[in-house]
């Protein structure tokens, strides 16, 4: 079995995300049709209206059993995040939060790392989707809160072709691994790469730097679908680079440890 631990679904009919046309992305995303038993967790798509958007979420995995649980957003930053989390929290199939940090400014916000501890109260895991240039400053942010459960998106989205910036990502995806408490998705990487032909050139090496830092206990998949294009089946292909013995819990046991389903629900 694979859980694929990001999926994006969305229909821009019912909830607004405004980023997506820029983007040249469908206006509207579903649950893919694969072969085998594949599973998911469904991640928000920085959405308009957030707390719709989870709302939405949450009835889309209720419908399908293939769906183990959403990841939804939840502003952490702001006074009314106890509120918001505790709504979010009540949501069926809800498994986590992710609050973008990419391009945001939000890392010295005391605010933040307030919100963080609340969410780590209400037992849910943090994904963390930050660039590359960012990774030391998530190291530093997620320092300040050992008792949550963290998740870095897409392997930190490394900049592909940039020599002496891959050096640096190395350097920084190492440091984070460092912290005990963060683990690491395999996923992201076709939408760093030029090309096809470029995804295949990098994708066993920033692959095992990221298995290597982290070991393979603490990875976990996730296609990034539709954002992330892969000729190939993703999970498929990151699942055959790894030793037999590391396979099963990278393809699902460390995302059902990770995102456990609690009691309530």
């Amino acid at each position: 079995m694979i859980l694929d631990a990001h999926l994006h679904v969305w229909d821009t009919s019912v909830v607004s995300i405004a980023w997506l046309a820029g983007a040249g992305l469908p206006p509207t995303a579903s649950i893919p049709k694969v072969s085998g038993d594949r599973r998911y967790i469904l991640v928000e798509a920085d959405a308009d209206d957030p707390e719709k958007e989870a709302d939405w979420l949450a009835a889309v995995a209720a419908k399908d059993p293939q769906v183990h649980g959403v990841v939804a957003s939840v502003a952490l930053e702001k006074h009314d995040a106890g509120e918001k989390l505790a709504s979010v929290a009540a949501l069926p199939k809800v498994v986590g939060v992710r609050r973008l940090l990419q391009d945001r400014d939000l890392f010295g916000s005391s605010s933040l790392v307030q919100g963080m501890k609340l969410l780590a109260a209400h037992g849910l895991p943090f994904d963390a989707c930050v660039r590359a240039g960012e990774l030391s400053a998530l190291t530093q942010l997620v320092g300040q809160v050992p008792e949550l459960t963290v998740v870095l998106d897409h392997m930190g989205k490394p900049e592909i072709g940039n020599e002496q910036a891959m050096h640096k990502w190395r350097r920084d995806l190492a440091c984070l691994a460092e912290l005990p408490n963060v683990h690491c998705k395999l996923s992201g990487l076709p939408a760093e790469c030029r090309d096809a032909k470029e995804l295949e050139s990098v994708v066993t090496d920033v692959v095992g730097a990221a298995v290597e830092v982290f070991g393979p206990g603490r990875c976990l998949l996730g296609s990034d679908h539709p954002v992330s294009e892969d000729p190939s089946d993703w999970c498929s292909r990151v699942l055959e680079l790894l030793p037999a013995a590391d396979r099963s819990a990278v393809a699902h046991e460390n995302a059902l440890r990770i995102y456990s389903r609690r009691p309530c629900q």
